[in-house]
């Protein structure tokens, strides 16, 4: 089998358009040699690119990739490289498959840039070059992941139990809780801010049964009612109804939403940001018109409210997260810890105090203070891209309860006005 990337002149060339930088390709280069030269390596190479380029079967648990034995006891520490040369033998591939959807060069180039953000990403931690996102470049080489500016998108199923509705005249968004996600006493998801790395750990009860408790939420012919989500991401114990002919339903469990991703090592300005999203609501529709997106979905360690109170308020950081409407989520410190210290070991005794957010994040935890990430969704267009509708409306509906008395009436005037 004919596989181009082992030969040299193409894998620079394959190299270059995907980021990959000229010390990264060099030893590359080095592995395509041995490779090519040794009757076990080879055979072990094509049938690893027989089954993922060719036959589509990529690893698509987000786990390690299994590394072959023989292939480590001949590479050791550099394993990695042996394998992300076999992912990138795939790009020839996929590039006829953007050709054939009629998808630019620029789009190819700038998405397959991830391979080279990744290679960089693990020099930049240990001092030798390696890749370990196998998990997650596969959705760049079967066209269902991409890059339109600065930022990343792939069409995804909504897969929370939160239900996003829109006032016909007034043009209000409002969500309404998941029932089946506990709460703590101030609305947030029962396990937030537990200590520990592993976001997919199942929450175990943390807080008495009297200090937890769960929205509800109904459907009937006249319209919902349930219990509302702040934008801030926590839910209101005061339930509301809302009424079919006052209001539309925007998103439920299952619906297609746009899932927005965020690239390393690059500006990210309001503007970069605007740009983006006219680029993707433009190209989606394009690619997918039998499957028209509800919503902007994103999950990031940019939506760890609590950065609102650590960072400055022109941060783009918090300009990003206030964009967006958030809800609750049993998130951790992990989150913003992997990628602000680029450690996977939570350790703030140890950790370095050597960029002011670094900083920030260590004294906020130091005094006891917790860290969650959620999720978030938007529902404006890109040309409204900085008004940030959700937390701004909620602000100035707070700041006019608050001029008219106590809290208590302040949550009963929030429900009678919704």
């Amino acid at each position: 089998m004919d596989i181009e990337i082992l030969n040299e002149d193409r894998l620079h060339y394959w190299s270059k358009r995907a980021g990959v930088a000229p010390e990264a390709a060099a030893e590359l280069a080095g592995i395509a040699r041995q490779v090519k030269d040794d009757s076990t390596l080879l055979p072990i190479f094509a049938a690893f690119h027989e089954a993922t380029a060719l036959r589509g079967e990529w690893r698509r648990q987000w786990s390690p990739l299994p590394f072959d034995p023989t292939v480590q006891s001949v590479f050791g520490e550099r394993t990695s490289l042996f394998y992300v040369l076999a992912y990138m033998a795939a790009l020839p591939y996929a590039e006829k498959e953007y050709l054939r959807r009629g998808i630019g060069a620029e789009v190819f180039d700038a998405t397959m840039s991830d391979f080279g953000l990744w290679l960089f990403y693990v020099y930049e931690r240990t001092g030798r070059w390696g890749f370990d996102r196998f998990m997650w470049i596969w959705l760049h080489l079967t066209g269902e992941l991409f890059r339109l500016g600065r930022l990343q998108y792939a069409l995804a199923d909504f897969e929370f139990g939160v239900a996003a509705f829109r006032h016909k005249i007034t043009r209000r968004v409002l969500l309404l809780a998941d029932p089946e996600v506990k709460l703590r006493a101030d609305g947030c998801a029962l396990g937030a801010g537990r200590m520990h790395l592993d976001d997919d750990q199942p929450v175990e009860a943390e807080l008495p049964s009297a200090e937890t408790w769960q929205a509800t939420f109904t459907e009937s012919a006249g319209g919902w009612r349930g219990n509302p989500v702040v934008p801030y991401g926590n839910v209101l114990k005061p339930q509301v109804f809302l009424p079919r002919p006052e209001w539309e339903c925007l998103l439920r469990r299952g619906d297609p939403v746009l899932d927005v991703h965020i690239p390393r090592y690059a500006p990210f300005t309001v503007e970069a940001c605007r740009d983006s999203l006219r680029q993707a609501f433009d190209f989606f529709p394009a690619q997918y018109p039998q499957r028209p997106f509800k919503a902007t979905f994103c999950h990031t360690w940019f939506f760890t409210p609590q950065l609102q109170q650590i960072l400055p308020a022109e941060s783009n950081i918090v300009r990003f997260q206030r964009e967006f409407y958030l809800f609750p989520h049993p998130g951790g410190p992990g989150f913003l810890w992997s990628f602000v210290f680029s450690e996977t070991e939570f350790d703030p005794a140890k950790a370095p105090r050597d960029t002011s957010l670094r900083r920030a994040v260590l004294d906020w935890l130091g005094d006891g203070k917790e860290l969650f990430d959620l999720p978030g969704l938007l529902f404006h267009s890109p040309e409204e891209w900085g008004n940030q509708p959700y937390m701004g409306a909620w602000d100035r509906k707070t700041k006019e309860s608050n001029h008219k008395g106590t809290r208590g009436k302040k949550n009963k005037e929030h429900k009678e006005e919704i």
